[in-house]
């Protein structure tokens, strides 16, 4: 799925001085007459809740680093920057972040300040920028008026898919999409029927190249130029921070369609392009196995009203292709198995006239006998649709008593049943 292209040059901006970044404060620095806080107008919203377990590390004056189990979230002190051991810890909390991304994080003991800014560094995949870009991503906290505030100096590796920034204090941080584009009526999932139509709109929270804190607010009206442009059929009919899309009434040649906006800031050679996708009809699987690449893009549906017992479906004339599986999640990975079961899945295969392959079967002398191979779901969301992969191995369902047997790779992207 392509991706938002971004062209920015951001300088790493070192923080002199920790007095200008005080977590807990609005007012004026008293020892620094004349010095005041960023504007304290922003969008309030909910304190976290905790989520999954700590992580903890005793980290002295050498400096140190500690970083989440998922490795989501790294954090680097320096030397100098405590002058005395501390239990250094990481909560997962709920995330209010305005348009966060992923899961918040607390930073224990609440308020500590570093002598030498630590790095915060967090992790981000394809899905968190599905509707925005990843050099558009930002880096926030939550002070106790509940409102977030930007970070300057955030530095962007697209290659490593990393974000970080200078840290002077503890508080509450999150990642967040400092522009993204939403879609009028709730359709951000990459579907559209034949012939609807749907609005895109520019949200702007955080200035994308801000060289001092501020606070988050929801912008429907960013400060930039925009130009439109659609790869596709359609039409799309643009407006300074809107377009309005309405899709071919047939298949059209290209599937998925492509609607980007390019964004420019005044006399800033800095540039962001944002991309959406839109798949015109029910969704695609396509496979690759036995010696052919097979692309079905109709009568393909999920079928998840029963969670329990859940499938993705497609097939034509002479074939048909199936997943079963049960209580699916986002970014799971299920194991090919003889049944659909949490963590496993029955994928199979069958012709017409009978012909059939599968991943698994139990009737060999009472052994099983399961493929090699495994479903992952890059993107669920239930009731809505299932992006995804596939890769291993079927067997040949006559041919009971072996586990190898034909290649199988593919992928799919398929909507729910409509009025499951």
């Amino acid at each position: 799925m392509l991706k938002g292209i971004v062209y920015l040059l951001a300088g790493w901006v070192v923080l002199v001085s920790l007095s200008a970044c005080q977590p807990n404060q609005n007012e004026p620095d008293p020892e620094k007459p004349g010095t005041e806080q960023p504007n304290p107008t922003g969008d309030v919203t909910e304190v976290g809740q905790p989520q999954g377990a700590v992580v903890s590390k005793l980290i002295g004056p050498e400096g140190g680093s500690l970083a989440t189990a998922d490795g989501r979230v790294q954090l680097t002190i320096p030397a100098g920057a405590v002058d005395k051991a501390t239990a250094i810890s990481i909560q997962p909390i709920s995330n209010h972040t305005p348009h966060g991304v992923g899961t918040a994080y607390r930073f224990l003991p609440d308020g500590l300040q570093f002598s030498k800014p630590a790095v915060l560094t967090f992790q981000y995949t394809d899905a968190d920028v599905s509707d925005s870009a990843p050099s558009s991503l930002g880096v926030a906290y939550q002070r106790t008026n509940k409102i977030w505030y930007a970070v300057p100096g955030k530095q962007v590796d697209i290659r490593k898919r990393e974000v970080s920034v200078p840290m002077p204090h503890f508080s509450d941080w999150s990642l967040f999409e400092e522009f993204y584009l939403v879609t009028e009526g709730g359709n951000n999932f990459g579907f559209l029927n034949y012939g609807e139509t749907v609005t895109l709109e520019i949200v702007q929270i955080a200035a994308l190249t801000g060289t001092a804190e501020e606070p988050l607010i929801t912008k429907t009206a960013p400060n930039s130029g925009t130009k439109w442009s659609l790869i596709g059929d359609g039409t799309l009919t643009p407006q300074p921070y809107k377009a309005t899309y309405t899709a071919p009434r047939s298949m059209p040649k290209q599937n998925p369609v492509t609607i980007s906006v390019e964004l420019t800031f005044g006399n800033s050679p800095v540039k962001l392009i944002l991309v959406r996708e839109f798949f015109i009809g029910p969704g695609y699987i396509k496979i690759n196995f036995l010696g052919q690449e097979r692309i079905y893009n109709l009568g393909v549906y999920l079928n998840d009203e029963e969670p329990e017992y859940s499938a993705i479906v497609g097939g034509n004339g002479t074939e048909m292709f199936s997943i079963n599986f049960s209580n699916g999640k986002e970014g799971s990975a299920l194991r090919f198995y003889y049944d659909s079961e949490p963590g496993k899945c029955r994928v199979n295969f069958e012709f017409n006239g009978g012909k059939q392959y599968d991943s698994g079967h139990d009737n060999c002398d009472g052994e099983d006998m399961i493929a090699n191979g495994q479903v992952v779901f890059e993107r669920y969301e239930p009731g809505k649709f299932v992006k995804g992969t596939i890769s291993g191995n079927l067997i040949d369902y006559d041919a009971n008593c072996t586990k190898s047997g034909p290649p199988i790779t593919g992928e799919f992207f398929v909507r729910a049943m409509p009025n499951q």
